[in-house]
C-alpha cells in the first residue's frame, strides 16, 4: 500500500480531493490532503503576506508530522509549484511526483512567469492582468470561475462555492531550487485534455517524452479530481 499526499491548486482546498481520497483509502492506501494556509477550511488565516513558501512549508509539515516516506506526491495546477519545492527539501522521502494538469517550475520560476512561457501571449497577459487587478486593494486574487476550466456542469456550483481568494504573492514568488530535486526519478504528467486555452499542454509536450517521465491524458476539464475521479484514482493507484 502506498502513501499519497494530494496537493490542491489555487483557490481550492483539500476538499477537492474528497472523493478521490476516499476511493484510494478504500483500496487500503494512506492518503493525506493538506490544505494550504488561507484557503479551504483555513480561509480564516487568509492574508496578503502568504507566499508560495508558506504553502511549501504546509505540505512539507504534513509529510514530516505524519512521518511519511516513499510518498507519491501529487500536485494540481498551482500545486505543481508547491510539490516541486517540497521535493527539493525532502527528496529522500519522495518516490514519485505527479503533476496533475500542473505547472512544472525550474529554479527561479514563478507561476506568473511560467504563464508567459506556457500560454498564448494574449491569454497569459489577460490572466496576469486579471490576477493583479483583482488584488490591487487587498493583495488577494479572486478565483477564476469554474466554467472557464470546463468543470463538469453538475459540479460547477460546488467548486465555485468552495473556492476563495488567494494571496497574489503566492503566484508572484519564484521557487528556489537546486539540482537535488532531480533525484526524484519517477515523474508523471497528467494532462486534462478536455479544455482550452490550457497552458498545461506546454508542459505535457515538454515533459511527456522526457526520460523518467510518463504522460497520461484525461478527457476532461481542469479539475480532474472532480470530473474524472474514478479514472484519476485508477491512475494514481497504478503508481503504487
Amino acid at each position: 500500500m502506498a502513501n499519497f499526499v494530494l496537493v490542491h491548486g489555487a483557490w481550492h482546498g483539500g476538499w477537492c480531493y474528497r472523493d478521490t481520497a476516499a476511493a484510494l483509502r478504500k483500496q487500503g492506501h494512506n492518503v493525506f490532503t493538506p490544505t494550504h494556509t488561507g484557503v479551504g477550511e483555513r480561509a480564516h488565516q487568509a492574508g496578503e503576506g502568504i507566499t508560495l513558501e508558506t504553502h511549501i512549508r504546509d505540505v512539507a509539515g504534513c509529510i514530516e508530522a505524519e512521518e511519511l516516506d516513499q510518498v507519491i506526491l501529487c500536485g494540481h495546477s498551482y500545486g505543481g509549484m508547491v510539490i516541486t519545492g517540497v521535493a527539493y527539501r525532502m527528496t529522500e522521502r519522495i518516490k514519485t511526483l505527479v503533476y496533475l494538469d500542473a505547472f512544472v517550475p525550474k529554479n527561479g520560476d514563478s507561476l506568473v512567469s511560467l504563464l508567459s512561457a506556457a500560454h498564448d501571449p494574449d491569454a497569459a497577459a489577460q490572466v496576469r492582468g486579471g490576477l493583479r487587478n483583482a488584488a490591487i486593494a487587498t493583495g488577494m486574487a479572486n478565483p477564476i470561475p469554474a466554467e472557464v476550466f470546463n468543470v463538469t456542469e453538475a459540479k460547477r456550483a460546488w467548486v465555485t462555492r468552495r473556492c476563495v481568494p488567494q494571496a497574489l504573492a503566492t503566484f508572484e514568488m519564484p521557487v528556489l531550487l537546486s539540482g537535488k530535486v532531480d533525484a526524484v526519478k519517477h515523474r508523471v504528467y497528467i494532462l486534462a485534455d478536455g479544455w482550452d486555452p490550457s497552458p498545461f499542454r506546454h508542459f505535457a509536450e515538454k515533459y511527456g517524452t522526457a526520460p523518467g517521465w510518463k504522460l497520461i491524458k484525461m478527457p476532461c476539464g481542469h479539475d480532474v479530481m472532480v470530473d474524472l475521479l474514478n479514472e484519476l484514482t485508477a491512475a494514481l493507484a497504478g503508481l503504487a
